[in-house]
């Protein structure tokens, strides 16, 4: 399979994918550049966007899209502005979804999620067509000395 990454950061979920054997990733979008310079260093032959809002159907076919969307407009730490913070980035993430038709999107959020956004994500999905399942799953779950609660 082929992966295309949103919200790449220093490319975590594509590692962990492209280790379990879910394939290649071919496309990554990123803005920070810190994060890009990372990025081209792991993966100097991916293509990349600086700006998730420049994937369009011009980007390289994918069988999986992989990311998590910003997580501050629906995060208990912060105002919870939700729709109204410039932040809320779902609906690019729809968008690309909508453009390139995977077969499978993977998508990871904060656990304010659930209670601020979460039926608008599920809707969205299934407007696409995606059966979607989530679960909570924390760091720790997975070995690691914190918690970090995310939505998956």
């Amino acid at each position: 399979m082929k992966l295309g990454s949103l919200f790449s950061g220093i490319g975590a979920f594509d590692l962990g994918l492209e280790r379990a054997g879910l394939g290649p990733v071919v496309f990554q979008a990123e803005c920070d550049p810190y994060c890009l310079a990372v990025l081209a260093r792991h993966w100097p032959h991916v293509t990349r966007y600086d700006d998730v809002r420049l994937v369009d159907d011009r980007a390289p076919d994918v069988d999986v899209v992989c990311g998590g969307f910003p997580c501050q407009p629906v995060s208990l730490a912060g105002d919870r502005r939700f729709t109204s913070d410039e932040r809320w980035l779902w609906p690019e993430y729809v968008r690309i979804l909508e453009t390139l038709r995977p077969k499978a999107a993977i998508i990871e959020n904060v656990l304010g999620l659930r209670s601020r956004g979460l039926r608008t994500v599920l809707s969205d999905l299934a407007r696409l067509g995606f059966d979607a399942e989530w679960a909570r799953l924390s760091a720790a779950d997975l070995g690691a000395p914190h918690r970090r609660k995310r939505i998956f």
